[in-house]
C-alpha cells in the first residue's frame, strides 16, 4: 500500500490551526502594543503638564491627539490633581475578519502637582 499522501494529508488538516494560532498570537501583540503606546502617550504628556506646571486642560488634550487622534480622553484637574482617563477603541485582526466587537482599551492615570509622582488606577 502506497503511504505517500498520509503526511500531505495531515500537513493539510493541521495547518489551519497553526496559522490560527499565529494569528491569535500576533493579534495580542498587537493589542499589547496598542495599551503599552497609549499608556506612554498618557503618562509622557502628564510629566510634561506636571513639570511645566500646565493647568488647562485643553493644551493637555491637544498635546495628547498630536501624538494619536483615535484616542478618547477626559482629563480633570482640580486641588491640585491631575486625573487622566483614555481609551481607545481598535479591531483586532479577528475583528476585521470576522466584524466583530471593537477592542475597548483603558488606563487611568492621576498624579499631584506637589509631588509630581504619576500614579495608575486613581
Amino acid at each position: 500500500m502506497n503511504k505517500k499522501g498520509q503526511s500531505l494529508i495531515t500537513f493539510v488538516l493541521i495547518l489551519p490551526i497553526i496559522v490560527l494560532f499565529v494569528a491569535f498570537f500576533i493579534d495580542s501583540g498587537v493589542n499589547i502594543m496598542n495599551k503599552v503606546k497609549m499608556e506612554g502617550i498618557i503618562k509622557s504628556n502628564m510629566q510634561i503638564a506636571l513639570d511645566k506646571n500646565i493647568y488647562d486642560e485643553e493644551k493637555i488634550k491637544g498635546a495628547i491627539y498630536a501624538n494619536d487622534k483615535d484616542l478618547l480622553v477626559d482629563i480633570d484637574i482640580s486641588n491640585n490633581m491631575i486625573n487622566i482617563k483614555a481609551s481607545s477603541k481598535k479591531k483586532s485582526l479577528f475583528g476585521r475578519i470576522f466584524d466583530t466587537e471593537w477592542l475597548n482599551i483603558k488606563t487611568s492615570y492621576c498624579a499631584n502637582f506637589h509631588d509630581k509622582k504619576i500614579k495608575k488606577e486613581c
